[in-house]
């Protein structure tokens, strides 16, 4: 196709980057604290912090990681915390130190975390409190040798975090009890202040996440995501962003959680890496307080998902205000709905570009125009240095307009799966293009347009949801003979869960089985509805025909 994209960039586009721009995430992190440590990095419940302060607070955590932990370069630290201060100081701090980084659901269950722990063979987890309790259930078997707390308000200043701490854990009653007595992240990098220790050499290709997903074909995994990935993805998105906003300083509100990827890559890395101040949201769901943190900090971008949106839009308040501060806001992780884009455009005056990633490409393949030449119903033209084509069921390219499986290449396109060689190998073609698992098409101009999932995902809320999963957890069940389940749509959250079941016991109920999966799955994962069928349609071979059922 001859890249016709590039004739429809932004006219200040590049049309490539130099991944090897850095040699790895610490230097371009060292270098954005020292060119612009006086400035905020971080807002959260109106508590900042600056670069400088990022700089050395990383710093001496990873201090404590190497001297008094031990750990050594390629361990594995797994991260699980809401969007706080403390988050990016941990994940900076645990690159420093060479360490592997397994960002981790607040929301897993005990099962989930388990599966998690074992199959990273993580050795230490940075852990809000209010979790804490969950991981003790998980850890037994695991390699885990070091947890290391932190409670939602430890960054704050003295009087708002004791404050704070006290309501969450007494009045708020939202901390578990748990076992054990743990060190905190703030005694760690009182540890580690004083003396830096020498950290280790980090080359492009190192592992800097295991990102987990399930991937294009809907089982549990780790993307192996090395320093050149993620540099990579964020030097091809500060090229996109500035094209729309400049250079000049401005706030950016992260409303999505730090442990996926979206954000991570946008928020963490690339408007970092601008020198831009992060509004770290720890709760989108108190639509209240979020709302109040966009009328104090008046960000100039906002990162969201359409059922954000459509929340803010039911919210009368935020309607009636003048919101003429926000330059753009960019939706990903799920697909953003005509209607909802048309009405957000009309009510705020506003525009709202639509992007398109996957967690295997680090996670951001293509975005719309950020200068105003975006295109409804489409997620935009293949980022700097990304090369795309569509092809058919035998990995033949295809044309303008014709409907075929999107592969990707490019350097933000991860090594593989964590000791996943056979799933490594469907997810390329012969010739070592990432397939995404999305059927699309790509018109005249470049703009590409996803028609339907390939399997069978469930996005509920820009979280990906796998039918294999919550059917082998039901299963579990007593009184469950077979189950199946699909997405159906949802005006909240894009799509829920809806699962047919087969019963072996008539006493069995709705109740039931939703107890179960709650105590078993994530929240987003918990079937909304339930159908009890004599049958489930299947092939020859067994196989569910799930396009049936929907």
């Amino acid at each position: 196709m001859k890249k016709v994209w590039l004739e429809n960039y932004p006219k200040n586009a590049a049309a490539e980057i130099n991944p090897d721009q850095y040699n790895n995430i610490v230097e371009m992190i060292d270098e954005t604290c020292e060119k612009f440590s006086t400035r905020k990095a971080f807002i959260n419940m109106n508590a900042s912090m600056t670069y400088q302060e990022v700089r050395e607070k990383s710093d001496a955590f990873a201090n404590y990681l190497i001297k008094d932990l031990k750990l050594k370069k390629g361990d594995v630290i797994m991260i699980q915390m809401p969007n706080l201060l403390q988050y990016p100081v941990a994940l900076f701090g645990a690159f420093k130190a060479g360490l592997v980084v397994v960002n981790t659901n607040p929301l897993y269950t005990t099962r989930e975390v388990k599966k998690v722990l074992e199959d990273s063979g993580a050795k230490a987890i940075v852990i809000c409190s209010n979790f804490v309790a969950n991981l003790e259930e998980a850890i037994e078997g695991s390699k885990i040798e070091h947890i290391i707390t932190t409670e939602i308000g430890d960054f704050f200043p003295l009087v708002k975090r004791k404050l704070t701490n006290f309501v969450i854990k007494h009045i708020k009653k939202m901390i578990p009890a748990y076992k054990g007595t743990y060190l905190t992240l703030n005694e760690a990098i009182a540890k580690g202040r004083g003396g830096r220790t020498a950290f280790p050499t980090i080359k492009r290709e190192d592992t800097a996440l295991f990102q987990y997903t399930g991937g294009t074909t809907g089982k549990t995994k780790a993307a192996i995501l090395t320093h050149r990935n993620i540099i990579a993805n964020m030097l091809q998105m500060d090229v996109w962003i500035n094209a729309g906003l400049g250079t000049e300083q401005a706030n950016i509100l992260a409303p999505l959680p730090i442990y996926h990827v979206f954000t991570l890559s946008v928020n963490i890395f690339g408007f970092f890496k601008m020198g831009m101040t992060n509004v770290l949201v720890t709760n989108p769901r108190d639509l209240n307080s979020l709302i109040k943190d966009i009328y104090t900090h008046k960000p100039k971008v906002m990162i969201v998902v359409n059922t954000l949106l459509q929340a803010l839009l039911a919210n009368e308040d935020f309607r009636k205000h003048d919101l003429s501060f926000i330059g753009f806001s960019v939706a990903g992780g799920m697909a953003l709905k005509p209607a909802v884009k048309q009405e957000w455009e009309k009510v705020t005056k506003t525009r709202v570009i639509e992007g398109y990633g996957l967690t295997e490409a680090s996670p951001v393949v293509s975005c719309n125009p950020t200068d105003g030449t975006d295109e409804i119903g489409s997620i935009g033209l293949p980022l700097p240095s990304t090369d795309i084509k569509i092809i058919d069921g035998e990995e033949n390219e295809l044309g303008f307009n014709e409907e075929g499986e999107l592969c990707v290449k490019g350097p933000q396109v991860m090594k593989g799966y964590w000791n996943q060689a056979e799933e490594t190998s469907k997810t390329f073609t012969k010739d070592g293009w990432l397939k995404t698992g999305d059927y699309a098409t790509i018109d005249e101009k470049g703009f590409l347009r996803i028609l339907d999932r390939k399997k069978d995902m469930i996005v509920v809320s820009g979280f990906n949801v796998y039918p294999n999963e919550v059917e082998g957890v039901l299963l579990e069940l007593d009184g469950v003979q077979d189950v199946a389940a699909i997405g159906i749509d949802s005006e909240r959250s894009g799509q829920v869960v809806k699962v047919f079941v087969v019963k072996s016991n008539t006493s069995l109920t709705e109740e039931d089985i939703k107890a179960y999966a709650k105590k078993n799955l994530a929240g987003y994962k918990v079937p909304k509805q339930i159908a009890f069928v004599d049958d489930l349609p299947k092939n020859n071979v067994g196989k569910v025909l799930r396009r049936e059922l929907r």
